[in-house]
């Protein structure tokens, strides 16, 4: 579950130099192989044995409403002792349970789950020296860890589990020098249990501005539903409350619709959940509500587009995740540019994804009624299987804004992959990349195209795309490549490259640069040019980095070349 805290995960990972699990820290130390049984109770009592120099008295209280938790440390000195010293504090779940298991090795039931690190995963600096009888508290009072502003305690699955732990270390040697726990509080109990199971509506993507919320409710007691509030929140703003009221047996289901509504176009999320079942408080809130993102396109764009991924801020403007499941989503990385010519890509995390997990990204939709005669898809796509594992690529076009879809692309496994096959986390090189094309001629004539790249993971090993370009500019290069042909080197360049132009027989030539906005910045009309070799010098040196087109036009076609300026 550390994908549900990623941050204080992240710390604590870093600062033991976790790299795989199990992992087995004693005394500060790895040990060797990092395997339960090397923790043997001859070494715990060993350890045990020796007294530390500090006792802490550790107390919780939750809040009346049941979402914040206040929490006391005080720490004592029984021994002198000195060192770079933190106090750790962690909100806990003693103890969570699953119907059916969660991830891909069938484990179903998990143990003093760290939730929350109080104040973060950095710990409290403490006194560097310490006398016997000097003492410190430390006191925190925080929400209880909730998702998009919930008026409920949002991932803890059970409130009756929740504890909190806290250590103090020895920043350097790592060395715990006492521990403590106070244990779950236990709470009022209600038979009461209902909860949003689905969001069906409204769908990930939509091209208006109105939407209707549709959900699904379902009652989890053993005593028959006849009413409760169901509710709607959309990017932590106003909630919606509306009754229900009907007659569900333990396990029913109900379809819910609230009035209809209106948004503003970006991307979105929508959190709905019951409460108030038969008038009482539902106090298994793991199962109470849901949340879905959601993304209204607004006025379509035209070509070309192109994107590497450069800017920080993903998804873009006019770009859509679709994530169902909360966790690995596609996210930008920093350390994989397509064939090196960046650092910035899109990855989706199949090294870590259960099988069958499903994860989309949308471009910003097309409108490609002023195209010419011809079109692509194109991008750089990296990936290593783990074993033999068919992850899978797929990219789809709609035309009715997402109601149905076509598929134009589909690898997985063996067809997919461009490097070996590894057991360590996937990070492509350089060679490791491949380009792909995709012909979307056939679209051309529609004013509101959307695509979508879907990654279906069958827990192998991690996908990138970079570089995703749309050109409705470009003819092939096989319907004139009798005549002629281009190259530009070098490519990437920074201030100067070289256009290259090989003609079979004398053809009046034109060149030209647009930008991702389809702005000429760079034009030159050769005239007629004889057969044989020409060379045509381009200066960058005004160009900002980025992608570019270059567009060689002659009387029998056009062929079109992608470059990158860095600087």
């Amino acid at each position: 579950m550390n994908a549900q805290n990623p941050t204080d995960v992240a710390t604590r990972v870093s600062y033991y130099g976790v790299n795989g699990v199990p992992d087995i820290e004693f005394d500060g130390t790895v040990i060797s192989g990092g395997s339960p049984g090397q923790l043997t109770q001859t070494v715990i009592n060993n350890e045990y044995a020796v007294a530390s120099p500090f006792t802490i008295n550790l107390s919780h209280t939750l809040s009346a409403d049941y979402d914040s938790v206040f929490v006391t440390m005080v720490i004592t000195c029984s021994q002198a002792v000195s060192g770079p010293l933190k106090a750790h504090v962690a909100l806990v779940e003693r103890e969570i349970n699953f119907a059916t298991a969660p991830g891909s090795n069938g484990e179903k039931d998990f143990y003093s789950v760290m939730r929350k690190m109080l104040p973060d995963a950095n710990g409290t600096t403490l006194a560097t020296s310490w006398t016997v009888g000097q003492t410190q508290t430390l006191n925190f009072a925080v929400p209880i860890p909730s998702e998009y502003g919930l008026p409920v305690p949002g991932y803890i699955y059970n409130l009756n589990e929740l504890g909190v732990v806290a250590f103090i270390q020895d920043n350097t040697t790592k060395n715990v020098k006492q521990a403590a726990i106070s244990d779950p509080i236990t709470l009022p109990t209600s038979t009461e249990d209902a909860g949003v199971t689905v969001i069906t509506a409204p769908a990930a993507v939509q091209c208006n501005l109105s939407i209707t919320p549709v959900v699904t409710i379902k009652n989890f007691s053993a005593n028959t539903l006849t009413s409760c509030n169901v509710n709607y929140q959309i990017d932590g703003g106003a909630v919606v409350t509306m009754p229900w009221s009907g007659s569900l047996a333990t396990n029913a289901t109900a379809t819910f619709t609230f009035p209809a509504t209106t948004t503003t176009v970006g991307t979105h999320t929508i959190v709905s959940w019951t409460s108030e079942p038969n008038g009482d408080d539902d106090w298994f809130l793991n199962n109470s509500r849901k949340s879905k993102k959601f993304s209204i396109f607004g006025t379509p764009g035209t070509a070309p587009l192109a994107e590497g991924f450069s800017a920080t801020g993903w998804p873009y403007n006019g770009w859509a995740l679709d994530n169902p499941d909360n966790a690995y989503a596609w996210e930008r990385v920093t350390n994989a540019g397509g064939f090196s010519s960046s650092g910035q890509a899109l990855r989706i995390n199949f090294f870590n994804s259960p099988s069958g997990q499903i994860d989309d990204f949308y471009l910003p939709a097309m409108d490609l009624t002023t195209a010419n005669n011809a079109g692509y898809l194109y991008f750089d796509v990296a990936y290593a299987q783990y074993q033999t594992e068919n992850d899978r690529l797929q990219v789809h076009v709609s035309t009715n804004c997402g109601s149905t879809w076509t598929q134009l692309y589909n690898k997985q496994g063996s067809t997919l992959k461009t490097a070996p096959a590894t057991t360590s986390n996937f990070t492509p090189s350089a060679s490791q990349w491949r380009k792909d094309t995709v012909s979307i001629t056939s679209y051309l004539n529609n004013s509101n195209v959307l695509f979508r790249f879907r990654g279906t993971s069958n827990y192998g090993n991690n996908l990138f795309v970079d570089n995703i370009n749309i050109n409705t500019t470009m003819v092939g290069v096989e319907e004139i490549n009798n005549v002629a042909s281009m190259d530009v080197y070098p490519n990437p360049f920074t201030s100067n490259t070289t256009i290259e132009v090989n003609l079979t027989e004398n053809q009046n030539v034109k060149v030209d640069v647009y930008n991702v906005v389809g702005q000429n910045v760079f034009s030159v009309n050769k005239g007629t040019l004889s057969t044989g070799e020409h060379k045509i010098a381009l200066n960058a040196e005004e160009l900002p980095a980025g992608m570019y087109f270059i567009t060689l036009t002659t009387e029998k076609g056009r062929i079109t070349k992608r470059v990158s300026v860095n600087k």
